[in-house]
């Protein structure tokens, strides 16, 4: 045989393999789902070929929240010394009042708290020696002063309390107060 003829003989030798893997692969295929619905037919509780009822596709992820405890504005917890508190709202907010010591945190509505700031705030309990956080937020209903607690709980830290209100009421209390 000449060398022109063995080069013309191989792409179809090439198209043959290709044509053999490709009836293999479906001769797999169909064994397996033949496999497949025998082997469902025969289960006591088959899986069902169609849904019986319609499939729930946008399901929250879980949040890791705990359970935080409300404070009154005028509970004594909140501005005793052996509470640390935090601030939920924004920068500006927090620039424009805070109560005095308070740590800004604020509240990221998107997504969970990053580790860092939960380590900021144990770091803190453990430095301050502190027996309890108390976090207030915009007072807005879900206020973001709660679910900044709720999720400083759900973060295993422990003591986590919210002020009813947050930082309207609590300024609002403080300005009656003031002579």
């Amino acid at each position: 045989m000449s060398k022109k003829l063995q080069h013309a003989d191989r792409p179809m030798n090439r198209l043959a393999t290709v044509g053999r893997i490709v009836r293999d692969a479906a001769v797999i295929a169909v064994g397996l789902a033949v496999f497949a619905f025998a082997f469902n037919a025969v289960r006591k509780s088959g899986i069902p070929l169609v849904a019986e009822q319609e499939y729930e596709i946008l399901v929250p992820c879980p949040e890791p929240v705990g359970e935080a405890q409300e404070l009154a504005v005028s509970d004594p917890k909140v501005l005793a010394k052996e509470s640390l508190r935090i601030d939920a709202r924004s920068p500006s907010e927090y620039a424009a009042w805070h109560l005095p010591g308070a740590l800004n945190l604020p509240f990221d509505w998107l997504g969970p708290p990053p580790d860092e700031e939960v380590r900021v705030v144990a770091k803190r309990v453990a430095t301050t020696r502190a027996q309890r956080v108390v976090v207030y937020g915009d007072g807005d209903d879900p206020d973001s002063g709660r679910e900044w607690a709720r999720l400083l709980s759900g973060a295993r830290l422990k003591n986590v309390f919210y002020v009813q209100g947050g930082a309207p009421a609590l300024r609002g209390a403080s300005s009656k107060e003031a002579p």
